[in-house]
């Protein structure tokens, strides 16, 4: 089951004047999203819907920002399964964080507007590895630092190891 709005973010978009990862028309990501959702995350995440279609290793594709898009809306979304978090905060983080400069910082406009549930995520404590992509996510938004520095200290037991130590200080200007 998913929720209006996402269904409402992905019409705002035509996927089919993208050229996809695959050399297709980026029509079937959405399609393919939905369908997974249905499931269990993949084992290699965005397997059947992102990687090789949005993204390859790091190269970001023609639909990346409306992916990211996508899935920030699927992250807001409360019919979204918790088991997808981790898997969407991961795609999110290699979107906003790919090679093609201008178009990842798109996507970090994008990821700006979800920042409440990425700090929900860091605070739940569900997932140790789901809060830390939401962590190093947030650090590509320098205007958050004295906000996610509160978190890390707040919530230190709920980061990865990396992320706990007072070696990643983000008062300190580490990121």
């Amino acid at each position: 089951m998913i929720g209006q709005v996402v269904l409402a973010e992905i019409s705002r978009y035509d996927w089919g004047k993208m050229t996809c990862g695959c050399m297709e028309s980026a029509d079937h990501v959405p399609q393919d999203f939905l369908a997974a959702l249905g499931g269990a995350p993949p084992e290699q995440v965005g397997e059947g819907w992102a990687d090789n279609h949005v993204y390859i290793q790091s190269n970001l594709m023609a639909p990346a920002v409306a992916t990211a898009s996508m899935v920030a809306a699927a992250l807001a979304d409360p019919l979204i399964p918790l088991m997808w978090r981790r898997s969407l905060i991961e795609v999110l983080s290699a979107l906003c964080f790919g090679e093609q400069d201008d178009v990842a910082e798109a996507c970090q406009e994008t990821a700006r507007g979800c920042k409440w549930p990425l700090y929900e995520e860091i605070g739940s404590g569900r997932m140790i590895d789901a809060a830390g992509y939401a962590f190093e996510l947030l650090t590509a938004f320098p205007e958050e630092k004295e906000r996610l520095g509160f978190f890390q200290e707040r919530f230190r037991m709920n980061l990865p190891q990396d992320l706990r130590s007072e070696n990643f200080d983000v008062h300190r200007g580490d990121w």
